[in-house]
């Protein structure tokens, strides 16, 4: 059961990651600026692009039927199709939620230092590679 959690937990928080980075991306001002942008069409660099998007396309699938002679089919029962399908709407929600949320009022109040100083830090990582000795 707790793996079974996991996964459906990784896979809400992907897709929260996922939305969040969406929205950060392509909302505001300047920021569709990257979807509009036609100065870097030359011809040698298209023409490098589309080149490899042919290599990966095709090197992935014979890659893939070289690595999995045999196809398998997986069918899933109704009720984890649609799990899968409401964990990913619900953290596209928690995503858009989080991008919303404005932390800019106490980010620098002390009330928010421990949240700043944990967030700030890759959590827990530099505790655990340093063992405890700049802390």
């Amino acid at each position: 059961f707790l793996i079974f959690f996991l996964f459906f937990f990784s896979t809400g928080l992907t897709a929260s990651y996922s939305f969040r980075l969406f929205f950060y991306s392509m909302s505001g001002d300047n920021n569709f600026y990257s979807s509009f942008s036609f100065d870097d069409s030359g011809y040698y660099i298209s023409f490098g692009m589309v080149g490899l998007l042919i290599i990966a396309v095709f090197g992935g699938s014979l890659l893939s039927w070289l690595i999995f002679p045999i196809p398998n089919f997986i069918v899933l029962p109704y009720y984890l199709s649609f799990l899968t399908i409401l964990v990913v709407s619900f953290g596209s929600y928690l995503g858009y939620l989080i991008s919303k949320f404005d932390f800019s009022q106490d980010l620098f109040s002390l009330k928010m230092f421990s949240f700043v100083s944990f967030s700030g830090s890759m959590w827990f990582m530099p505790f655990l590679s340093t063992k405890f000795i700049s802390y």
